[in-house]
């Protein structure tokens, strides 16, 4: 579908009584925009959609604006208190007290205590806005692109603050991307304070989702739709796009200077040697979407899938073993929690891996 359904749709119920339709009553909206999260007990069984490391602490974040964090490699988690309900997608830590999470609504929050606490930095209000008058501006230059590209925004934000915010990647505390669908990029190079249109600096002209941006080595990649990535050419500042010779969406992308692999839909992963100009398919033994991956400090790879599956590589991809985990789960994300465990986000909350 080329349109997002509203998020902010109200559901009417209604049910037969006497003969007569009648609709349930009213409730008042709560736009999670302007409402914090709620303080919960099932916190660490509530769904989750991604975890990283903010130096020794784990932050791992979730629906309806849920935050959680555990100083013990996972073995407890705390909720702490967020500025917004809208549900959290991607979490990002370019050191230990500095980090940013994303997800619905366009909200990109921030953090400079290690995820203590929470303040918003940008939503879907403020970007339609942004990008609105950014193309307004481009039009009126005779930037003859920017006309379509004005367009493009409008009808994105038809509905309202929608477009979510499915990834972000910081090359330190001031150089960061944010992306999402539909084409959307933002740029910032003072750690958040302001955010600016990328949108016009990539190669995509059908407009094609973003779904997770990152860092691998020197080099930074989009990952994207229909089996494409892009690259960053720093020399021209654009992002050029990339053929793998897949035919899929990509969900994620991990490596070292060395090496690259994209992965995504029904466990497939590629890899390039050479970076991003030659790929070849890997036998990840996985029939369901990859949904997460990280790169452990011996070098190891490891990836979760929605099928409830922990697969591991010690051999830069060329094969896989499956790990057992306590819980299947519709995994989400995987990050490195000690030497020999992993901690696993997904429908039903975190829970840890061994890896030995």
């Amino acid at each position: 579908m080329r349109r997002f359904a509203s998020l902010r749709a109200a559901v009417v119920l209604v049910g037969a009584l006497g003969g007569a339709v009648i609709a349930a009553p009213a409730t008042p909206f709560l736009d999670p925009l302007d409402t914090p999260a709620p303080i919960t007990s099932l916190a660490t069984a509530t769904q989750l959609g991604a975890v990283a490391r903010a130096g020794t602490r784990l932050v791992a974040v979730g629906v309806r604006g849920l935050v959680l964090l555990s100083d013990d490699a996972g073995a407890t988690w705390r909720q702490t208190p967020a500025p917004v309900s809208s549900d959290l997608v991607s979490v990002r830590f370019a050191s230990a007290r500095r980090g940013w999470a994303a997800g619905h609504d366009g909200v990109i929050l921030f953090t400079d205590d290690g995820g203590a606490t929470w303040s918003r930095q940008l939503d879907g209000r403020m970007t339609a806005e942004l990008l609105t008058e950014h193309f307004k501006r481009r039009v009126a230059q005779g930037d003859a692109q920017a006309v379509r590209l004005l367009e493009e925004v409008k009808r994105n934000y038809a509905n309202g603050p929608e477009m979510p915010i499915l990834d972000l990647w910081f090359e330190d505390e001031q150089v960061g991307w944010a992306v999402g669908p539909f084409g959307t990029i933002l740029g910032t190079r003072d750690g958040g304070k302001t955010w600016v249109s990328w949108i016009e600096k990539v190669d995509n002209d059908k407009m094609l989702h973003y779904n997770a941006v990152r860092g691998v080595g020197t080099d930074l990649y989009l990952a994207s739709e229909q089996g494409t990535l892009f690259k960053l050419d720093r020399a021209r500042g654009r992002f050029v796009p990339l053929t793998t010779g897949y035919a899929g969406s990509f969900f994620g992308i991990v490596g070292t200077r060395d090496w690259l692999i994209a992965y995504g839909l029904r466990g497939s992963a590629w890899r390039s040697r050479d970076g991003g100009a030659h790929w070849e398919a890997l036998a990840t033994g996985v029939s369901a979407g990859l949904t997460g991956g990280t790169v452990l400090d011996d070098g190891r790879i490891v990836f979760v899938s929605q099928g409830g599956r922990l697969i591991v590589s010690r051999d830069q991809g060329a094969s896989f073993k499956s790990l057992p985990v306590v819980r299947p789960d519709l995994f989400t994300d995987v990050v490195q929690a000690t030497a020999g465990r992993v901690v696993l986000t997904g429908k039903a909350g975190p829970q840890s891996a061994a890896l030995d």
